[in-house]
């Protein structure tokens, strides 16, 4: 599986709008929704190599401020031989690309990402629509 397939594999995505966070579980109308923009977001995206990581304690910080999407897997997944339980991505406007911030349960949010670069689109329409979420 590709990483853009696996974010409809989710279990529940959280959204995080100013450390305010939501749950919303696979099935639920907004979860249903969430997926489709999201994959339409990423129809002409590349995967690329990320040059950063993440560190588990400024990621947490970093949550609270801004739109962020967190998808949650029941499991332990894999892409190009890295874990994960969860993919965490900061959503903002002018975004053309953006890391994907992966969670393990032995190491929170600490360790490689990924990025996807939009293909020249930007994350405008996924950001005013997550803000939009009651």
């Amino acid at each position: 599986m590709q990483l853009q397939q696996v974010f409809s594999q989710a279990e529940q995505i959280i959204i995080s709008n100013e450390g305010e966070r939501e749950v919303y579980p696979a099935g639920s109308a907004p979860f249903k929704d969430i997926c489709a923009r999201w994959s339409a977001m990423l129809s002409n995206s590349i995967v690329m190599p990320a040059y950063g990581v993440s560190l588990d304690n400024i990621t947490r910080e970093a949550v609270k401020k801004g739109v962020w999407a967190e998808f949650v897997f029941f499991k332990q997944l894999k892409i190009n031989e890295l874990p994960f339980e969860r993919l965490l991505v900061e959503v903002k406007p002018g975004y053309m690309g953006f890391n994907v911030i992966r969670y393990n349960s032995d190491g929170g949010y600490a360790g490689r990402c990924f990025y996807i670069d939009l293909g020249g689109t930007d994350m405008a329409d996924m950001y005013e629509y997550l803000k939009s979420l009651k």
